[in-house]
Parts: C-alpha cells; sequence; structure tokens
C-alpha cells in the first residue's frame, strides 16, 4: 500500500510541479559554455547597465557598462539595420562580435560571428508567432546539433531571462534594478538616453555573450 501511495505522489508531482530556472551561485558545478571567450567570464556575479539611444553620440548609441562604471561594449551604429552586420565593439573599439538577421526564413533568425569575420558563434530565433503574450527566442551554438539557451520573458519592456537547459539562470535583464546611487556623477548618470535597464549576469557566465543577446534583443524592439 505505502509503495502505492508513493507512486501516486510521485506521479502527481510530475504533473504539478513544472521545472522552474534555478539561479546559478558562484559554487556551481553547471558548466554553462564559453561562447565569446575566458576573458569575458567572472567567477562572480556581475551586474551591467545598458544605456541605449544616447543623447551624446561620443560615446555611442549603445552602451554596456560594468559594476566600475567601465565600458564593456558598444555600438556605434545610430539605427541597427538587419541587412547588414552590425558590429559590437569593446572600449577600445575593437570587434567582438557581428550579427545580421538570416534572410528568408519564416521566424526571425540572427546569426552571430566572431569579430567581424565569417566565423559563425550561434544563431539566435524567434521560437513562436509573436502574437504570443510571453515570446521565446531560441539560441543554438554552432557547434550543437539542438538549441542549449532560451530567451524567454517581455522583451519591449526589457525583462526577460536567458536560460542554460531550461533549468539554469545564466542572466536576468530588469528594468526594475538602479545599480547606481542616485545624484551620482559616475558615467552612468553622465550617460543620459531614451531608455536605461540593467542585466544581472551569474558567475562564470560569459558576458561578452550575453551582452550580444541583449544588443540584439534591444534592435529587434526598438522604439
Amino acid at each position: 500500500m505505502a509503495n502505492v501511495v508513493n507512486f501516486l505522489i510521485t506521479v502527481i508531482s510530475f504533473f504539478t510541479d513544472p521545472q522552474v530556472p534555478t539561479l546559478i551561485s558562484e559554487s556551481s558545478d553547471h558548466d554553462i559554455p564559453v561562447v565569446v571567450g575566458q576573458q569575458y567570464v567572472s567567477s562572480k556575479q556581475v551586474h551591467l547597465t545598458v544605456a541605449s539611444h544616447i543623447l551624446d553620440f561620443n560615446h555611442g548609441n549603445f552602451i554596456i557598462t560594468d559594476d566600475d562604471d567601465d565600458t564593456l561594449f558598444k555600438l556605434d551604429e545610430a539605427r541597427v539595420d538587419f541587412r547588414k552586420r552590425t558590429i559590437l565593439l569593446d572600449a577600445k573599439d575593437a570587434p567582438v562580435v557581428s550579427f545580421r538577421e538570416k534572410t528568408f526564413t519564416l521566424h526571425g533568425r540572427y546569426a552571430v560571428f566572431r569579430g567581424d569575420s565569417g566565423d559563425q558563434l550561434f544563431t539566435l530565433k524567434d521560437k513562436h508567432i509573436r502574437d504570443h503574450d510571453e515570446e521565446v527566442y531560441e539560441i543554438r551554438l554552432d557547434a550543437d546539433q539542438e538549441p542549449s539557451f532560451e530567451v524567454k520573458g517581455d522583451f519591449k519592456r526589457r525583462n526577460y531571462e536567458i536560460i542554460y537547459q531550461g533549468m539554469i539562470i545564466a542572466a536576468e535583464v530588469s528594468a526594475k534594478h538602479h545599480f547606481s546611487e542616485p545624484g551620482s556623477s559616475s558615467p552612468k548618470s553622465i550617460i543620459e538616453g531614451k531608455r536605461k535597464y540593467n542585466v544581472v549576469v551569474n558567475p562564470n557566465v560569459d558576458q561578452a555573450f550575453i551582452s550580444t543577446i541583449v544588443a540584439i534583443m534591444d534592435a529587434v524592439y526598438d522604439d
């Protein structure tokens, strides 16, 4: 009888307790692949700030800064044109990755390359038709047969998560976080634009990879 009860509990739990993505910690054993480069990986959680449609174009039109207010990545284009390659630069204006939209596809599909070369790193694809309340994008690394990452949430409001293998939150994008202090004279407060939001990148996750996804989503849902 006890075995039957345990079996029923297991069955009920299977249908009533869906898998929920878990936040990885610094001691996590999850081996999230490094996509762009090991130099963009930190053993600690990193807070990034994104500013787009910047009023001072000396800073570029899209910029990502880190906890120390240092520039990590930026776009110089006034507006991303997916018909040609867009290049994500580092603080020294060196190409980190480039991306463009693939043509002749039913769903939005974006190819990402190392620097400005032809070495493709991954493909990001719109998984569903765009009238869904929660949109989902899939990311397939070039070396893999199946997608290993998903991007889920509210992209227009800049509230979404980048999830690895359906269970591990690699990064969280949110318009609700505020990392800089009010009245600060840091670059975060100096660089003003139409939109500012934040990204939490979890330990041992490639920040350049995450920043590339954020840059593409920002361009796709530009308004």
